[in-house]
């Protein structure tokens, strides 16, 4: 992976849009003062990448945003095997404003976007990092160097040296391997036990002579299932023959009975149908009553709407006449128009006077005893210079509280350093009180194991007689030995005591370790701080003093005294020209609005009488013709009474609608029917019934008797179908038997290999020959860079257990690391290093390498070292950054990327040569 192209926006001390192109550079510097941002560049990769950084991990992120903004961006262009691709990633105050996009340069320069269809930000991490080859760990490791671990391992002991290495090599992966390797044992062991158990609990009845008892009992069964089918067949047709008889002598004393209904039904029928014969006589009058009834409604209707047509009609013609009055009225007021238009146009320019005041800040009060006369351009001018003046106090108010914050977090930090220095020291005491209550508790150990000895010596001396042979080695005991005494409880107590010491001491050293871990943290981070809250601080004051220096004069007085000039003229105009002009204008308005309104109603009530007027012709002629057709239909009802000998009154109440009397005669013709259809029905049951007299109680005992039969079949079916499921389980339990036994005999024997690797991967013994094997190699290659950067001096070699350097050009001589000077050791360290970086990139070649160190510790001849071996380090085509803040040693470097930061935020900028 090599790097070609990074962008940020936002980020800690970057907070401005910053771009940083890697594409030509091989070996160059990182180079700024301390606390610019030059590690920041470098966790905006590793942001970019993995979302998180090696300072905070992926927890806290927000820390990264620069103060006062309300997001960051970082976005990494770079190359993996010929391909481009570029990961970015946006970071928010809110989880919402979170996103992360990758995408792949084509070979005609467009970018492909490959975050669709990854299920997530999680998903699209993971395709960065299949693509990157890495993960953020040995990222970390490989090609952002923490270079002052390497000195640890260089100048460490053996057991330092191992731990730092498994550290950075990652080879904790080891412990991981044996908890699965237990895990599954623990896995196995509970398989295999829960197989022997099913197989001692569940299957121990699962046997073939169980399986042919069950078979045997099925064949009885189906024997007497035969029999009792044979008799329910006899006493089904029995029942069937029955109850055929029974629906015949049912159906007789049905119809019986419906017919008697019938017969005590036919009076009503009767009195019915002579109803019907009297309403079909009055029908045809019926039509009659309702004309003649309609046309009554209607002509009372046609009178009144006469009545209501002539009242409208006489209202519309009085709304006209008043409304050309109203017209003329307001024409009347026409004239006063244009004296009111060149009022209003008088007091325009006044309104532009007040405009201008209020733009400016002033109002019609505003008063100086100086004013200067008013200049538009003169204004905007004192203005600008004014409101930069009022910026500057403000700027100088914001800043008191972060002087105050600044020496707050000052005294803070010292606090806490006083306080780190004393847990140290209470450390110190305390892990040799440990040491001495280890002893102690040894020393206890040690002698209540020697009282349990001699009590059991003790204890036997009972069974030893002089003359007789002794229970053990049985020969002759000559003289019965002395026993002592021994206080076991007194010596256990002291275990105990001496054991509680030890545990507290233990516990103590624990938590001051990890009060220690935090202070350390802590203090680091508020350093860091700090030093960047005052430069930032130092910086704003130098600011607001530059900016105040470049203000003349006293620009808001000129502002109010040249407002004041404009106040004047605008008091004269009066007191509100714009409101004035305002009504003048709605007065103009109103008059001509009131004209169009008067004609326009005027139209309207003309209207309305020519309308009321068509109206009432129309209804006036309707209300005759109304009144004719009720005559007309009044004396044809009288005829049609006349001949029925009936009024009107007789004629309604005789009537029937339609519907009802076809249903009182279709009701009598029905009944005629169904009663000869009932006697028919009725005779031919009688003849089918016959003379034999039909007995249900017989119906009833064949019946119980088919019950009890069906009864005694189903259950020896069911016993039949429970032995023949019983016997298909017996036979697939008997098959699951014999799986469980290999299953169980499998976990046995996998449970002994995975117990096996379990106990092996628990010694030490094979972590340490891994880590032989990595430092191994990790020697050749660091002694063969050492051997090019130190121009053929030194190699690096392994003796009794630690680092040792052959001296070339002294004939060969083997010296011990922590010989080397500071620049030499710089260089051994940096050779580990950067063979760690190959190392740990395996089969992929690295594109890049940058190297985070503090030069600042070396002296000058050490850095002169540094810088030539540097200059004489073969980049094999990878790009190698060297982060710094030292500008002798960067100017010896081909390129230098400069850092500087200001009140605005860092910025880098990029020097060749």
């Amino acid at each position: 992976m090599r790097p070609l192209r990074l962008e940020l926006q936002g980020f800690t001390a970057f907070r401005q849009f910053t771009t940083l192109d890697f594409t030509d550079l091989e070996l160059f510097a990182l180079v700024g003062p301390t606390g610019s941002g030059k590690s920041s560049l470098l966790d905006a990769m590793t942001f970019a990448l993995y979302g998180q950084t090696a300072r905070l991990g992926g927890a806290g992120l927000d820390a990264l945003i620069s103060q006062g903004e309300r997001g960051l961006n970082a976005s990494l262009t770079f190359e993996v095997s010929g391909v481009t691709y570029r990961a970015s990633r946006t970071k928010g105050r809110k989880q919402s404003e979170n996103e992360v996009r990758f995408e792949r340069q084509d070979a005609d320069g467009r970018w492909t976007n490959l975050s669709e269809g990854t299920g997530g930000t999680r998903g699209i991490s993971e395709r960065i990092r299949q693509a990157v080859g890495l993960d953020f760990d040995t990222f970390r490791r490989s090609v952002v160097l923490p270079q002052g671990e390497f000195s640890r391992v260089l100048l460490g002991k053996s057991a330092e040296r191992q731990a730092l290495l498994g550290e950075l090599t990652g080879l904790t992966h080891v412990q991981g391997m044996q908890r699965v390797a237990s895990d599954r044992a623990k896995e196995l062991k509970a398989e295999s036990t829960s197989l022997n158990a099913v197989l001692a609990g569940e299957y121990a009845d699962v046997t073939p002579d169980a399986l042919t008892a069950l078979r045997t009992e099925r064949a009885a069964l189906s024997t007497q299932a035969e029999h009792l089918t044979d008799e329910r067949e006899r006493l089904q047709t029995a029942v069937t023959r029955l109850r055929d008889l029974e629906k015949i002598w049912r159906s007789r004393e049905d119809t019986s009975r419906r017919l008697t209904t019938l017969e005590s039904r036919e009076g009503g029928v009767q009195d019915g149908a002579v109803r019907a014969a009297r309403a079909r006589r009055v029908a045809g009058v019926l039509p009659l009553l309702d004309s003649a009834e309609r046309a009554r409604i209607a002509q009372e209707r046609e009178t009144r709407d006469l009545s209501r047509a002539q009242a409208e009609a006489d209202a519309a013609a009085l709304h006209a006449t008043r409304t050309a009055a109203a017209l003329a009225n307001a024409q009347a007021q026409e004239t006063q128009i244009p004296d009111l238009e060149l009022k209003a146009e008088t007091l325009k320019d006044a309104e532009a006077d007040a405009a201008r005041l209020k733009r400016g800040g002033g109002t019609p009060q505003t008063t100086h005893p100086s004013p200067l006369p008013w200049d538009e351009d003169t204004f905007h001018v004192a203005q600008q210079g004014a409101q930069r003046a009022e910026k500057i106090k403000l700027d100088r108010v914001k800043l008191a509280p972060r002087r105050l914050t600044l020496t707050s977090l000052q005294a803070t930090q010292h606090e806490e350093l006083t306080r780190l220095a004393a847990l140290e020291q209470a450390q110190v005491r305390v892990k040799e009180e440990g040491r001495t209550a280890r002893i102690a508790y040894k020393q206890a150990e040690d002698d209540l194991k020697a009282a349990r000895i001699q009590t059991g010596i003790t204890s036997y001396r009972t069974h030893l007689h002089a003359g007789k042979p002794c229970l053990l080695c049985e020969q002759i005991v000559q003289v019965v030995p002395q026993g002592d005494h021994v206080d076991l409880t007194a010596l256990e107590r002291a275990v105990e005591v001496t054991k509680a010491e030890l545990e507290g001491r233990l516990l103590l050293y624990k938590e001051n370790a990890l009060q220690l871990d935090h202070l350390k943290k802590v203090t680091e981070d508020r350093a860091l701080t700090l030093r960047d809250t005052e430069d930032q601080v130092t910086q704003e004051e130098e600011d607001i003093r530059l900016a105040e220096s470049r203000i003349v004069g006293d620009p808001q007085t000129d502002v109010l005294r040249l407002l004041a000039s404009l106040a004047d003229r605008v008091r004269k105009a009066g007191n509100d020209p714009a409101g004035q002009r305002r009504a003048t204008l709605t007065q103009i308005q109103t008059i001509r609005k009131t004209i169009q309104d008067a004609q326009a109603a005027l139209s309207r009530a003309q209207g309305d009488v020519s309308a009321t007027q068509a109206t009432l012709a129309a209804v006036r002629a309707s209300a005759t013709a109304r009144s004719e057709e009720a005559t007309h239909a009044q004396a044809a009802l009288d005829s049609a009474l006349t001949a029925l000998n009936l009024d009107a009154a007789q004629a309604r109440a005789a009537a029937l609608p339609e519907n009802d009397i076809a249903a009182l005669e279709e009701a009598a013709r029905t009944h005629a029917a169904q009663v000869a259809q009932f006697q028919a029905a009725l005779a031919d049951l009688n003849r089918q019934l016959g003379a034999a007299p039909f007995d249900p109680a017989q119906l009833d005992q064949a019946g119980r008797d088919l019950i009890a039969t069906d009864a005694a079949l189903s259950a020896a079916r069911e016993r039949t179908g429970i032995l023949a499921e019983q016997e298909r389980q017996m036979r697939e339990r008997l098959e699951r038997r014999a799986d469980i036994e290999t299953r169980a005999a499998s976990a046995s024997r996998h449970f002994d290999t995975w117990q096996t690797l379990t106990n092996t991967l628990k010694t030490s013994e094979f972590q340490q020959f891994l880590l032989a094997e990595v430092e191994a190699q990790l020697l050749t290659r660091a002694g063969i860079l050492l051997h090019e950067i130190s121009d053929g001096r030194y190699r690096l070699a392994l003796q009794n257990g630690d680092y040792v350097v052959q001296d070339l050009w002294n004939a060969g001589e083997v010296r011990g690391v922590k010989t080397l000077s500071g620049g030499e050791t710089f260089l051994a360290s940096l050779s580990l290093a950067i063979a760690l970086s190959d190392y740990l990139a395996g089969n992929r070649v690295l594109g890049a390498l940058f190297l985070d160190e503090g030069f600042g510790t070396l002296d000058p001849q050490a850095l002169e070292a540094v810088a030539g071996a540097l200059e004489n380090l073969r980049t094999q085509g990878r790009m190698v950054g060297v982060v710094t803040h030292v500008e002798s040693l960067s100017e010896r470097l081909p390129s230098r990327l400069l850092v500087t930061k200001s009140v605005a935020g860092s910025s880098v900028h990029r020097l060749d040569g």
